[in-house]
């Protein structure tokens, strides 16, 4: 025999708990859940925001102002060691430093069989982070010193210029 089944029937729905736009009703929980239907923020939200923000960067910015000019700086002394690198790699070649930190890029004119180059790249790397073209001087007679330097953020002789000798001492 086939039992039937019954359709149980749990009575009549007294309320529907839902509000418009379909969401349920959780009672004082909506406030929490953020279930009221608002159409934009305040003007005392939007003040607080932008207050937050202000004093969070009033707080970071001071920090990363100053980095820059330290930025250039190791740029610069790096600069000058690479270059320099490329200046003693160009002598064991040639047997003399360049007359010109531009023969590093590019073969020089004359007896150049030796050279293996290019050193250096030509471009960026030859002008400071300030602009300015590296100062170099060739030694002369016997001395093999060089000099190779960055005039600084001024352009001109002074305290501020980056040397390959400063590094020496």
């Amino acid at each position: 025999m086939k039992a039937r089944l019954r359709k149980m029937d749990h009575g009549p729905r007294t309320t529907d708990h839902r509000l418009p736009g379909g969401r349920a009703d959780l009672g004082p929980w909506s406030v929490v859940l953020g279930h009221w239907s608002r159409r934009g923020f305040t003007l005392v939200e939007i003040m607080l925001v932008v207050i937050i923000i202000g004093v969070l960067a009033a707080m970071v910015v001071p920090r990363f102002a100053g980095r820059t000019e330290q930025a250039k700086v190791a740029r610069a002394k790096s600069d000058v060691a690479a270059i320099g690198l490329a200046l003693d790699i160009f002598e064991l070649d040639m047997g003399v430093y360049p007359e010109t930190i531009k023969d590093l890029a590019s073969k020089p004119g004359g007896d150049s069989e030796n050279w293996k180059g290019p050193y250096i790249k030509q471009g960026k790397q030859l002008i400071d982070p300030w602009g300015h073209e590296y100062d170099y001087t060739r030694p002369t007679g016997q001395g093999k010193d060089y000099v190779l330097k960055s005039m600084g953020p001024d352009g001109k002789p002074g305290n501020d210029d980056i040397s390959n000798q400063e590094a020496e001492r």
